[in-house]
């Protein structure tokens, strides 16, 4: 694990979101009006204004180095390392499983005879027994 001083910290701190993209990964990058702009991944994650926000997941930030962070999972000292040039020169990919996600079968339990299991259940979860 790289160590970084707190002022190689502070410089990766600096660039934003649009002038990171812009460089690293500028295909990633949509223009969407004059000086807004969103991800090719992600459209509701706008930048604007030295800033950016990700309205789907309520979560924004300032600097290139909280969105690799937060928005591409990337390790902190991975990411600082990306953006002061010692790491890859492009942004990882994130690659998820779905196929192992979509081969999975769902198994129910027996069906009981009586719903008596059902209701202490919605019971104790608050709901009323006359609406049930």
């Amino acid at each position: 694990m790289p160590f970084f001083t707190k002022e190689q910290i502070a410089k990766a701190r600096e660039p934003d979101l649009l002038a990171f993209l812009q460089r690293h990964d500028p295909q990633e990058l949509v223009q969407v009006s004059g000086t807004e702009y969103c991800t090719r991944t992600h459209d509701s994650l706008r930048i604007s204004n030295g800033k950016w926000f990700w309205w789907s997941r309520g979560f924004g930030g300032v600097s290139a180095l909280d969105y690799l962070v937060k928005v591409k999972g990337i390790l902190f000292t991975d990411a600082v390392a990306l953006i002061l040039g010692q790491g890859v020169s492009k942004v990882p990919e994130f690659s998820s499983n779905e196929t192992a996600f979509s081969s999975r079968k769902l198994l129910l339990p027996d069906e009981s005879p009586t719903h008596n299991v059902i209701l202490r259940y919605l019971i104790g979860r608050g709901i009323d027994r006359e609406i049930l």
